[in-house]
């Protein structure tokens, strides 16, 4: 397999990737928020969880992952390479970041957002992080 084609099944591997971040904790493995728990303000107002913006970023974090992968098919050039690894490894490590440190999943350990989706996000955000590793150091 040559440099390019095998450049552009790493890029096709990041758009599903990328879609598959956007749509894991909607659709695959979904929140709290898909299941109709929600959280009940004293003025009564029903919130989304912090699995629910958590959902929202990691779509968004998807888009600039999918973004990436079409830069990569779309140019072939060792600096494209380069920096689509590093962003890469960035998106990754958000992925991981946003469920984790950054936003949260709920408290509860009996949430589906703890059991199924958390686990599938820092499964998915790895994977991201060692696509980008290669990027980054892969030679012509």
């Amino acid at each position: 397999m040559n440099t390019g084609t095998q450049v552009n099944a790493v890029g096709a591997l990041l758009i599903l990737l990328g879609v598959v971040i956007a749509l894991t904790s909607w659709l695959l493995f979904p929140v709290c928020e898909m299941h109709g728990l929600f959280v009940e303000t004293k003025a009564g107002v029903m919130l989304p969880m912090p699995c629910g913006y958590t959902a929202r970023a990691e779509s968004a974090v998807g888009a600039l992952i999918v973004v990436a992968g079409g830069l990569l098919i779309a140019r072939n050039s060792p600096e494209t390479r380069q920096a689509v690894g590093i962003f890469s490894i960035a998106h990754g490590i958000l992925v991981i970041l946003f469920p984790t440190a950054l936003i949260g999943m709920c408290r509860m350990a009996d949430h589906p957002c703890r059991q199924l989706t958390l686990p599938a996000l820092e499964i998915l955000g790895i994977a991201v992080i060692i696509i980008g590793v290669f990027l980054f150091w892969k030679r012509e």
